[in-house]
């Protein structure tokens, strides 16, 4: 008679328990009342009823555990709902140009805080910020414990509306290792219309020298695509193609107004697409050719823009809107279905920045970037399981960042039962509210006040 061995307790750090796990791996494994074990900053184990000794244990019933979001294209903005309603080349013209001549690394640090702490809030982990003083927000990074790439955003015209070359390169030897696997350097001209030929050249030549990504707005709007033709004769796809600029490492924003040509470029060229529905929609900008580019195997991952051009941080409504759009674009009722959308946040925006063999997806052996979200709310019922469940589109058209209880990045908790741990909330409250008002009487010399509660 054999006597069978005791099962060795798996050893970890930290144990989600019990939850609606949603890999997003390739089978898009759905687990109900499942563990994840994390030892350090990795996933160990997936399964249900793990044998496991934690140093901490998350209760995760009632709740679906997801990867966490992938904000691929935001600016760390401060001046939320100020100078509203515009096309978008007036609006920067007339507010947003304006601003940014007037910002100071103390308006960066205010709109730094309180930018990350609603990406806490709302299960945003990962994000690229194209923004002014990025030192400012990668400080911001350090102490917050989320991941950012940051792109410090570089305009020519106007003069003195952003960062200047040597202020990106400068940045990037600052800080290109100061938190390794975390916070990310890159170089982040601003567009077509902002930035020169030669200009362009020399962030290729950069880039390549330290080994990082380049970030631009592109083929934006309209009028974006009529002054490249008319200055080059180039549509701005092609212009960039020329000047050497596109390629695996490139990230574009927006891409809404791409010909056939732009899309096989962009193709062949390995550039990743940041899709902004919500931004795209409130500016008038367009409709991306979203199901188009993914048919032809482009990299496109989604995002919020900013709080200037969308007002909020939340990646189930950029789910929720760029559904909406595909569908009325196509005609088509079944265009880009909810398992997409939520791919296109979360594993196809990690592709997008070069990271998806560490995030994006709940798998044994990445990062444990993930969150929880309360399925315990009317809102989000009824819920039924299986393969012809509603789980998906209850994430995709009913979620909202509110219903995000718990943010992990790394393996730390940031936020647990809606408490962030890592960043004060009235400081940055006070903060933000005091900055806004100096930036609003030096950009536009507005007389605001904070409101007095």
């Amino acid at each position: 008679m054999t006597t069978a061995r005791p099962v060795q307790p798996l050893e970890a750090d930290l144990l989600i328990k019990g939850g609606l796990v949603v890999t997003v791996d390739a089978q898009d494994t759905l687990l109900e009342g499942a563990d994840i074990a994390v030892r350090g900053n990795r996933i160990v184990e997936i399964g249900a009823g793990l044998v496991c000794q934690a140093k901490r244990v998350i209760d995760a019933r009632r709740k679906a555990v997801l990867p966490g979001f992938v904000d691929v294209h935001m600016h760390e903005t401060l001046m939320r709902g100020f100078c509203e309603d515009m096309p978008l080349m007036e609006w920067l013209e007339k507010i947003c140009f304006p601003k940014d001549r007037a910002q100071q690394a103390s308006h960066s640090y205010a709109g730094a805080l309180m930018n990350q702490l609603e990406m806490i809030r709302a299960g945003i982990t990962t994000f690229v910020d194209i923004w002014r003083f990025p030192a400012e927000g990668a400080r911001v990074a350090e102490q917050s414990g989320l991941r950012g790439i940051f792109t410090p955003q570089i305009i020519e015209w106007p003069a003195g509306a952003g960062e200047t070359l040597e202020n990106n390169r400068r940045f990037v030897e600052e800080w290109r290792d100061r938190v390794p696997g975390r916070i990310f350097t890159w170089f982040g001209p601003h567009a077509t219309y902002s930035c020169s030929a030669e200009l362009y050249r020399e962030v290729v030549r950069l880039a390549e020298r330290y080994g990082v990504g380049i970030h631009t707005h592109l083929a934006e709007t309209r009028a974006e695509v009529q002054q490249i033709n008319e200055r080059y004769g180039k549509s701005p796809v092609e212009w960039l193609d020329s000047l050497g600029v596109l390629g695996p490492h490139t990230l574009a924003a927006h891409c809404v107004w791409l010909t056939e040509k732009d899309i096989q470029i962009l193709k062949q060229r390995d550039v990743a697409v940041a899709h902004n529905p919500t931004s795209n929609a409130k500016t008038a900008a367009g409709i991306a050719p979203v199901l188009e580019l993914l048919a032809q195997g482009v990299r496109v991952g989604l995002a919020t823009d900013s709080n200037l051009s969308n007002n909020r941080l939340d990646m189930f409504a950029e789910m929720k809107m760029a559904a909406l759009l595909q569908r009325l674009k196509q005609d088509d009722a079944a265009a880009l279905p909810s398992r997409q959308a939520l791919r296109m946040a979360t594993l196809g925006g990690a592709r997008c920045v070069g990271l998806g063999d560490e995030i994006g997806s709940l798998e044994v052996g990445k990062k444990a970037d993930l969150i929880l979200v309360d399925l315990h709310q009317p809102h989000v019922w009824p819920l039924a399981g299986g393969e012809t469940g509603n789980l998906y589109s209850h994430l995709a058209y009913a979620a909202s960042a509110a219903d995000v209880v718990t943010t992990v990045v790394d393996g730390q908790v940031l936020m647990l039962d809606r408490q962030v741990l890592t960043l004060d909330t009235d400081m940055a409250e006070s903060v933000a509210s005091a900055q806004s008002v100096d930036l609003a009487k030096r950009a536009w010399g507005l007389d605001v006040r904070p409101i007095k509660w």
